[in-house]
């Protein structure tokens, strides 16, 4: 079984699905602004309004279907709109400057997640160890114990107690290795599902 320890880069919270949903949000964001700033600028608008008869030159003033009174129409519209197009601008600005936020509080979740994970499996760790050297002594004990009881210098109760204290720090260290596999679970879906 293979753990992350300390020095992992952030990066690897790039595969969660949610800041991969923040880091397009902030994509779309950002093309909302471009596109926003372009309908602010003239534009000649090719469209079929107006027809072969616009070509005629005897057409060429008579509007609203001439060739110049679409021209005009779609250079001047941006002109006409300036205050409308330039508030769609500057919330489109702002709407970038959210997802930015959006993004960079998801990143800064993330990584909180990865490293308490990473925490806690380092103490659970340090906790197992412990409990092993725990077992390791009780086990001990209840061998004095029965030498003890064999030579007449204990009863049989002292027997059963150093017992039942080895079975209760083996049920102990049990737990503690559920409660690892457990970190390390959350430590998989805090990364997005994995590290590889």
């Amino acid at each position: 079984m293979r753990i992350l320890t300390t020095g992992v880069p952030a990066a690897v919270v790039s595969r969660r699905p949610d800041i991969k949903m923040f880091e397009y949000d902030l994509a779309a964001a950002n093309a909302r602004v471009g596109v926003t700033k372009a309908q602010m600028y003239p534009a000649l608008n090719i469209t079929a309004s107006g027809g072969l008869n616009s070509f005629k030159s005897d057409n060429w003033f008579n509007m609203p279907s001439s060739l110049f009174g679409i021209v005009a129409g779609s250079v001047a519209q941006p002109l006409l709109n300036n205050k409308r197009l330039r508030t769609q601008y500057e919330v489109a600005k702002v709407e970038r400057e959210k997802a930015v936020l959006a993004f960079r509080q998801g990143v800064l979740v993330a990584v909180s997640e990865v490293s308490d994970a990473l925490v806690k499996i380092e103490k659970l760790k340090e906790e197992q160890q412990f409990a092993e050297q725990r077992v390791a002594s009780l086990q001990r004990a209840t061998g004095n114990a029965d030498k003890l009881f064999n030579s007449g210098m204990a009863n049989y109760l002292e027997v059963i107690t150093a017992q039942s204290n080895v079975l209760q720090s083996e049920l102990d260290l049990a737990a503690l290795k559920r409660d690892q596999l457990s970190a390390l679970a959350e430590l998989y879906k805090a990364l997005g599902g994995g590290w590889k």
